[in-house]
């Protein structure tokens, strides 16, 4: 952008450029302002125009300036003294910038300031920077850092209304300011994640209205009356054991408490029975909870929210949580309570309820209609008594858009009629049969995996559920081919359909699905290739087709899925080299399974990957060496985080696929982490060559086979220093030499197999090899010896030696033979030369040939 000299606007007061992508124009504006406008402008507004560079030293000539905005741009360095120029300033925002260093004493300066904003920087400020701020009322100076280097009983000159001291390292030692106590004004305090490790303290203001401590190691003993306070943040501390008694009677506005992720065991007492109390949403969950507690809720009756989540809450039919009539959201998930549809029975306002991990017994009759019109309900893992299957009522609930049915071992028919406004149903994980619900026609997302559905596909599913986003059928016994139909929902994004007994060819009709995140059509039957239209699709993150009869080469047009991050093609009859575009043109992806083909030729250059983590090329037909380029896989060299989704446009989801690891084939679902998330596997080809040395740089990875090759040479050394290695599977190559002692420091080995190879010497012992005593480890190998095989070591040491003592008497021998050969040779052909030249002298020089052909065949050898 550029921009031209602007004379005339020597009036102009106010310049708002926000969040317009002028880029790095600073010294344009410079000689803009360079003119009238440096005595005019009152505003400037830059933030979000990614602005770049070291911090505008001109901006401290614009005399009359109140107000400055360069937030969230990418400025760096110090902030100039020359600010402090800027006398007349009142607000200044400076937030999410990577401005450094100590705060300029131009701030210092700025007596007129009410705002100052310096949130996410790494700036360096001491109470000293704020003495003369006398006009201050706002203060951000989250994630960043303030030395408290006044005094206890310093009085700041200001008297602040808001103060953002978030993730802001207080000090060597964090604490809360003094000065705190001098604010009267103040009305919201955040003083979360500043590791403040002390007990809440009786001195803070009480003006305060909306108090955030989370996310420290904060003690309490509350004996400090706040008559204002509506908000209060104590999630993710230290508190234990009781509440303080009372603690609703000292805070009588207090609307809203989060008390979650503590270790509080007690809440009977927090308020007095019978008195009113203001709050309105209570937040308990992920604390040590126990027993009955919930009669002592029951007075809350303002109450619109309660979450007690994950606790050890137990009892039957908690009789406080019937009191509480005003509640809109109920959050009961993970206890062991035994409710039954009469504790829900007053609950009118009711439109969120998660009774997951619980027990519910339906002891109303199966016409009862409830007071509540529910938006969500949960019931995961939920126990339904007196036996498993849909509530009757929820044919009432015509406002529900969520239900959560997993895991509840409903046995029966999928009923017809469920709500029809449903936009998420999970029916998971049962043993629900019937036909798929046609009628859902505001239905997104779908979950009928591990159920006993079968039959065909239905083809109507494009016009029944024309929203659909993603639909599992995972793991039941559907049967046929795969509707063309259903490359025609537009919205969709996932479709799971496999351990099913789906049919004849891969539908090749994926050209206008646009959206598709994950398609896994693996464990079916499968004939036929890669259909082309997957090609198409630009967004596709993950495509499983394992376990299928799939054959032919893998289509060159799939490296214009550039977003892959998963391709799962195991298991199938694939012919081939594998190609080299996918180290060239798949950049993304995480896991690369090919096992249980027929590919063959040399393993490709794959080590441009950068997030590889999974690499199976087991049981095929490949030959040459392992590139030495295997070590450079750089999410292999560190240890791993682990991630257990994919997120998409807010989308979640989860996706399984079968590895081979410690000695059987496991399903590796990304929604739990497995001991195993990092693998290369190479076993069963024709592999030829040494181990690369350059392995060992892969620190991070945890299992590593090369089984079942034809492998030479030793057992690199710098293997050893893979810290992270579970599984090592060496076993059934043509390695020789010692075992490395090193291994003894792969503390987290628990599988080794270096069985069938010609290794030799003593095995090594100590730390996680003692564990390892399965003889079989080493079976196979001759020259090995020690514990845990029972050949004994003397004795082997010995008949080595013996074997290298024959060895070097039958060299000795051999050298002696050739010496007397040689020499006897030597002396022939010497006598020889000597009388040849006196027979052939002695006969005259004109028939010089003949006689010496005669002169040496009447040697008798």
């Amino acid at each position: 952008m550029q921009v031209a000299p602007v004379s005339n606007l020597c009036k102009l007061q106010i310049l708002n450029l926000r969040y317009v992508p002028i880029n790095d124009v600073l010294a344009n504006l410079e000689m803009v302002f360079s003119g009238c406008l440096m005595n005019s402008m009152e505003e400037l507004d830059l933030s979000g125009t990614q602005l770049s560079g070291s911090f505008p030293d001109w901006l401290g000539n614009i005399k009359n300036l109140k107000s400055l905005d360069l937030s969230f741009n990418s400025l760096y360095g110090s902030v100039p003294a020359s600010i402090g120029n800027l006398s007349l300033l009142q607000h200044l925002y400076l937030g999410s910038n990577y401005l450094n260093g100590t705060i300029s004493k131009g701030i210092g300066q700025l007596k007129s300031l009410v705002d100052l904003d310096l949130h996410n920087n790494s700036l360096s400020l001491s109470e000293d920077d704020l003495a003369n701020l006398s006009s201050l009322k706002y203060l951000d100076i989250s994630y960043n850092f303030i030395e408290l280097n006044k005094s206890d009983d310093w009085i700041p000159p200001f008297q602040l209304q808001s103060l953002f001291m978030y993730f802001c390292q207080i000090g060597p030692t964090p604490q809360f300011p003094k000065w705190l106590r001098t604010q009267t004004t103040l009305r919201l305090l955040q003083l979360s994640s500043a590791g403040i490790k002390e007990t809440l303290p009786n001195w803070l203001p009480s003006s305060l209205r909306y108090l955030d401590l989370s996310n420290n190691e904060i003690t309490y003993d509350v004996q400090q009356y706040f008559p204002n306070l509506i908000m209060l943040d104590l999630r993710n501390n230290s508190l234990s054991g009781h509440l303080p008694p009372k603690i609703l009677n000292m805070m009588p506005r207090l609307k809203y408490l989060s008390l979650s992720n503590n270790k509080i065991t007690e809440v009977k007492d927090m308020f007095l029975d019978g008195l009113p109390s203001s709050l309105e949403h209570l937040d308990l969950s992920y604390n040590s909870l126990r027993g009955s507690q919930l009669v002592s809720l029951g007075n809350l009756y303002m109450l619109r929210s309660l979450d007690v989540r994950s606790n050890n809450l137990n009892g039957m039919h908690p009789e406080g949580i019937k009191r509480l009539k005003g509640l809109i959201d109920l959050d009961l998930y993970s206890n062991s309570l035994s409710l039954s549809e009469d504790d829900l029975a007053n609950l009118s306002s009711l439109k969120y309820l998660d009774i997951s991990y619980n027990s519910i017994y339906l002891n109303k009759s199966d016409d009862w209609i409830p007071p509540f019109q529910l938006n969500a309900l949960l019931m995961e893992f939920c126990q339904i008594l007196p036996m498993p299957q849909f509530p009757k009522w929820l044919r009432t609930q015509t406002t529900l858009d969520k239900l959560y049915l997993s895991n509840a071992g409903i046995n029966e028919t999928i009923p017809n009629w469920l709500p029809s406004g449903l936009e998420f149903l999970d029916l998971s994980n049962n043993m629900i049969d019937g036909e798929i619900p046609q009628f859902l026609s505001k239905l997104k997302y779908l979950f009928l995996s591990n159920n006993s559905f079968s039959g065909n596909l239905s083809p109507r599913i494009t016009n029944t559920m024309p929203r659909l986003q993603w639909f599992d059928l995972s793991m039941n016994n559907m049967s046929g081919e795969i509707p063309f139909s259903y490359c025609q929902l537009r919205n969709l994004e996932g479709l799971q359909l496999y351990e099913n007994n789906l049919s004849g060819v891969a539908p090749n009709c994926w050209k206008n699905s646009s959206n598709l995140l994950l398609l896994d059509l693996s464990s079916n039957k499968l004939v036929g290739g890669v259909p082309d239209s997957i090609c198409n699709l630009q967004t596709l993150e993950s495509l499983h087709l394992s376990h299928n009869n799939l054959s032919g080469s893998i289509p060159l047009c799939l490296k214009s899925c550039t977003e892959l991050a998963t391709l799962d093609l195991g298991h199938n009859n694939f012919i081939g080299n594998i190609p080299t575009w996918i180290g060239e043109s798949l950049l993304y992806l995480k896991t690369l399974s090919l096992r249980s083909n027929a590919f063959n030729g040399s393993i490709p250059q794959l080590s441009s990957l950068p997030s590889l983590r999974i690499l199976d090329l087991s049981n095929n037909n490949l030959s040459g060496m392992i590139p030495q380029s295997f070590g450079d896989f750089n999410a292999l060299k560190s240890t791993p985080t682990y991630q257990c989704c994919y997120f998409n446009n807010n989308t979640i989801y989860v996706e399984d696929m079968w590895l081979f690891i410690k000695g059987s084939e496991i399903k590796y679902t990304t929604t739990r982490q497995l001991s195993i998330d990092t693998l290369i596997d190479l076993s069963n080809n024709n592999l030829s060559g040494n181990i690369p040395e350059e392995l060992g740089n892969l620190h991070g990875l945890r299992s590593l086979n090369l089984s079942k090759n034809y492998l030479i040479g030793q057992i690199p050394w710098s293997i050893g220093g893979m810290k992270q290695l579970e599984v090592l599977d060496l076993s059934r190559n043509n390695l020789s030499g010692a075992i490395p002692s090193n291994l003894t420091a792969l503390n987290f080995l628990n599988r080794l197999n270096l069985s069938y190879n010609n290794l030799s010497g003593r095995i090594p012992t100590g730390n996680q090899l003692q564990t390892l005593n399965d003889p079989s480890v080493y079976a196979g190998n001759p020259n090995l010896c020690g514990p845990p095989l029972t050949k004994n070591y003397t004795l082997n040491i010995a008949k080595v030696e013996e074997e290298e003592q024959n060895e070097d008497s039958s060299e000795r021998r051999m050298k002696t033979l050739w010496l007397y050969t040689s020499i006897t040779l030597g002396f022939i052909i010497g006598f020889w030369a000597i009388c040849g030249s006196l027979c052939c002298y002695g006969h005259g020089g004109s028939h010089t040939s003949a006689p010496l052909i005669a002169c040496l065949t009447s040697y008798t050898w």
